[in-house]
């Protein structure tokens, strides 16, 4: 399993340019796989495409994701030309994970209307494989929409979403699929055996299954506080249960041994979204749990 972290801009409250350039190569030297960000439109989190491009010129090596942004809402073709641009920029080192969302209030944002979001985001994600693949004709002497990214046949598509129908699009649409975080081990292992499966069945071998989780590295009782006020602050109404119910949190050895059972779940990629500000958290994954997995 690899293992990647996501940048701190779903906690946007005082983050600063610097903050989130010194988490991007802190996160790029120490050896994680991916850098991702998490997409809200209805909120103050950045936004995962513009983000993602600045990362780019300042890393070198991580893979850079939006794990996920909605799509429904958004122009697929500005999306295939930004996604593309971030692929030039990073020389090759973006995917492009995407979602419907799950918030009326994310569409209504952007005066999308919620209804036939299936059946438009099926003919987005043709839409950009198709311009990303038109773009290959441009020429010294004629220019087509584009740019076409540096990865052939284009940067990997990962999909995400919580029910059935999601992983089927997911497999018969996309490069790999992403929980949304709801599911842990040893639970997540089932469902991890059964899409990857299915994925061979339809001559996906190099199918790529992803999760999330959300983390707080520290003295328990504080970590569980700050991780469900900042959970609190981004998901409002949305957010039931328990902390324990979204993540976890405490010592990091106690991190350290639930993602050790993502890895005996067969996952291929976790990405770690810390939810304490500051460094000093992603640090502590990079020298207590990342070694691991290296």
């Amino acid at each position: 399993m690899k293992l990647g972290v996501y940048l701190p801009t779903m906690m946007p409250s005082g983050l600063t340019g610097p903050d989130v350039v010194e988490w991007a190569r802190l996160a790029d030297r120490a050896g994680f796989h991916v850098v991702s960000t998490l997409d809200r439109p209805n909120s103050d989190s950045w936004d995962g495409l513009a983000t993602l491009a600045g990362v780019a010129t300042v890393t070198g090596r991580i893979r850079l994701a939006t794990m996920t942004i909605q799509l429904p809402v958004r122009n697929e073709v500005l999306v295939a030309k930004q996604a593309a641009a971030i692929d030039r920029l990073s020389e090759g080192r973006f995917e492009l994970g995407v979602s419907l969302g799950s918030r009326r209030d994310d569409y209504e944002v952007f005066g999308m209307p919620w209804e036939g979001r299936v059946a438009r985001f099926r003919e987005q994600i043709a839409r950009i494989r198709g311009v990303w693949s038109d773009a290959r004709s441009s020429t010294e002497d004629e220019g087509v929409l584009g740019p076409a990214p540096v990865q052939d046949p284009g940067p990997p598509i990962r999909i995400g979403g919580y029910v059935p129908a999601a992983v089927e699009r997911a497999i018969e649409l996309g490069d790999g699929y992403t929980f949304g975080g709801d599911r842990f081990p040893p639970e997540i292992a089932d469902d991890v055996a059964r899409i990857r499966s299915r994925a061979r069945e339809l001559g996906k071998d190099d199918f790529v299954i992803s999760s999330m989780l959300y983390v707080a590295v520290g003295d328990e009782a504080e970590a569980r506080d700050e991780m469900w006020r900042q959970l609190r602050r981004y998901y409002r109404e949305n957010l039931a249960g328990e902390p324990g119910d979204w993540g976890v949190f405490g010592p990091i050895e106690k991190i350290a041994d639930v993602v050790a059972g993502y890895a005996d779940a067969g996952l291929d990629v976790l990405l770690l979204a810390p939810q304490v500000r500051g460094l000093g958290q992603l640090e502590a994954i990079a020298d207590g749990v990342l070694p691991t997995y290296l």
